[in-house]
């Protein structure tokens, strides 16, 4: 199926081979949903909730209760739903921040010793890092590429 992203009441017909396009207010492209404002919130949503699923999977079938061998399963299984293409999508709304972050602080407190611990701590007893900080390192690299030309995207 062939769809437009354009706010609804838009008039103009878009063609493709002569073929009118569709009117939606979202779709996802190469996993990504993206709305007709070009905000992100239904995929955070969808990533948080498939997140949180595989999250609570590894917890409940791992026979093993070690906190480092599930940090590397969550570091493998889940980590990568959650930055996937995160420089198209990630934004500094401190709601969808939060609700990422939700992930991996709900994960570290169900560890095995480190429910008594501030996020902080489990962090650094864990040898990890918050998600945001990720996503910025991710985006500056990015940004980066972008204005030496190692990403075919005009910088100007």
């Amino acid at each position: 199926m062939r769809v437009s992203l354009r706010k609804r009441d838009e008039s103009a017909c878009y063609l493709l081979n002569n073929v009118p396009l569709s009117c939606v207010a979202s779709c996802i492209d190469l996993g990504v949903c993206v709305n007709s404002v070009l905000f992100f919130p239904e995929h955070i949503n969808n990533v948080v909730a498939k997140a949180k699923q595989r999250t609570s999977l590894l917890l409940r079938r791992f026979l093993s209760k070690d906190a480092m061998l599930l940090t590397k399963a969550f570091i493998v299984y889940v980590r990568p739903m959650i930055e996937y293409c995160s420089p198209v999508w990630s934004n500094c709304y401190i709601g969808n921040i939060n609700k990422l972050e939700s992930v991996q602080r709900t994960f570290t407190k169900r560890l095995t010793g480190m429910r008594s611990l501030s996020y902080d701590n489990r962090l650094k007893a864990l040898g990890l890092e918050r998600l945001e900080l990720r996503r910025l390192h991710v985006d500056l690299i990015t940004c980066y590429n972008i204005i030496h030309g190692h990403i075919s995207i005009p910088f100007d």
